[in-house]
């Protein structure tokens, strides 16, 4: 079925309530669709989709000299194994999501509070996915920069990609901003992606907003070897490599209590597809697929064995699962694949 069907029925079945999309099927046919209460300006809630820009913007970072990524920055876990969620951080921490909740508290408080959590495994022996892992590359960013992290992410990746659409943090009311269905809880009433905490940090590892076709760009970037749509080369060929190539060996892990695999393959940044079973984009993409979800109802991905690469933003948490149901992410990722 074509790609655009599928996403329109998503939303005509009532699974979500807006929906938009972009991507480049395997014969290099570019198209875009906006479907509900969306349209092709709305900005969604990107939820971890944020974490890749994060990585992009440390290697670029790295490459300017700033920053090495294999200097230990927790205990023996470097950058580049907290990039690949194997530095053996936890997934999160109780009190550092409580810090978030209190009203007067901004970035740099939040930041301590992650600065303070341990490592619940040595580095390199397990894949556990981290937001934790994140802050602290971000706090690294900005030590080695001088600059606010966003600022740096701004400057480095969304301003050379012409992604003006996508910011860190939104405010609570703005109007260009889809609301997420089943959001889920920060805690004390205050919800995920909608609430005016979540809204008013932006935090690296979840906090970003933007477009589908925003976000295209940058998973084309990784495609195509560093090299923007103008032309403009943003980081060098074996830089991108990073971001699809496995980082830290066959390691077992997952993404929490979602899915787990015996061998997670993980490069910095983005997931890499392998031959995992099961996988949020189904059967239909090559193992060398680089692919991100975010719990917003998120989905990104680039296989570089047939060109294919999509962007599709909804306004559903992924709780429930819905997204695995037949007609949803795997059977849309197996059209614009085929």
């Amino acid at each position: 079925m074509d790609p655009t069907d599928l996403c329109a029925r998503l939303v005509a079945d009532g699974a979500v309530g807006a929906l938009q999309a972009a991507w480049i099927d395997a014969s290099g046919t570019a198209a875009t669709c906006a479907f509900g209460t969306a349209d092709a300006d709305a900005r969604f809630a990107l939820a971890s989709l944020s974490k890749p820009l994060v990585a992009i913007a440390c290697l670029v970072a790295v490459e300017e000299g700033s920053l090495e990524l294999e200097r230990p920055v927790v205990g023996t876990a470097t950058l580049a194994d907290l990039l690949a969620h194997c530095s053996g951080l936890p997934f999160d921490d109780p009190a550092a999501r409580r810090v978030q909740l209190e009203p007067d508290t901004g970035w740099p408080d939040v930041a301590e509070a992650y600065e303070a959590v341990s490592p619940e495994l040595p580095a390199r022996t397990r894949r556990t996915y981290s937001n934790v892992g994140y802050v602290r590359a971000a706090r690294e960013l900005e030590a080695a920069t001088g600059m606010a992290w966003d600022a740096y992410v701004r400057a480095a990746v969304l301003d050379p990609l012409a992604m003006a659409a996508t910011a860190f943090g939104s405010a609570a009311d703005d109007p260009s901003v889809v609301e997420v269905r089943e959001a889920g809880l920060m805690g004390h009433g205050q919800q995920l992606f909608n609430g005016d905490r979540f809204r008013a940090l932006g935090l690296p590892q979840s906090g970003a907003y933007g477009t589908a076709s925003d976000y295209l760009r940058l998973v084309r970037l990784v495609l195509c070897d560093g090299v923007g749509e103008d032309g403009t080369r943003l980081i060098a060929p074996e830089t991108c490599a990073l971001l699809r190539t496995v980082h830290g060996g066959a390691l077992p892990g997952g993404v929490g209590q979602f899915m787990e695999w015996e061998r997670c393959d993980w490069a910095l940044g983005f997931e890499v597809r392998d031959a995992k079973v099961p996988h949020w984009t189904g059967p239909a993409l090559s193992p060398a697929a680089f692919t991100h979800f975010g719990a917003s109802g998120t989905l990104a991905f680039g296989d570089p064995a047939s060109g294919a690469a999509a962007v599709i933003l909804a306004d559903r948490g992924t709780y429930s699962g819905w997204m695995l149901q037949a007609g949803a992410w795997p059977d849309i990722c197996a059209a614009i694949a085929a």
